[in-house]
């Protein structure tokens, strides 16, 4: 059995910049901030502040990651319009497992309650009468 090794794009490593104009570089530096591209995780201190709020995403679907101890879990994607985050609370990601992927959801963090020590946020899920790879229906 081989063992693939990964290969580069494009082949040999090769590098090619397709380079700007001197009025695109000028456009660049003047130019206003759109959308924020960088996804974060959304922690159980910032759904606190929110407690009781019911906010809308598009449900992006799930990516697997592994804890400290090398056990797989979930993270649910979520876009809010404006920016893209993950969340792995269990509750929530359990809500969400039969959700299709683009649907708009309508999420409330009901609660907040102490289990061993940790803070588990409790949450109500709606899906709302959208979703993005369905189109215009």
């Amino acid at each position: 059995m081989s063992e693939s090794k990964p290969e580069l794009k494009p082949a040999n490593g090769e590098i090619t910049f397709i380079m700007p104009s001197t009025n695109a570089l000028g456009a660049l530096k003047n130019a206003k901030e759109g959308r924020q591209l960088t996804v974060k995780y959304k922690e159980v201190e910032e759904w606190e502040a929110q407690l009781n709020e019911a906010l809308r995403y598009f449900f992006l679907g799930f990516k697997e990651a592994t804890n400290d101890e090398g056990k797989p879990y979930f993270l649910a994607k979520l876009h809010d319009g404006e920016k893209s985050f993950v969340c792995a609370q269990t509750v929530l990601i359990q809500a969400l497992m039969s959700t299709e992927i683009g649907q708009g959801v309508l999420i409330t963090c009901t609660e907040i309650v102490k289990k061993k020590g940790n803070k588990v946020p409790l949450f109500e899920v709606v899906e709302l009468d959208i979703n993005i790879t369905k189109g215009d229906e």
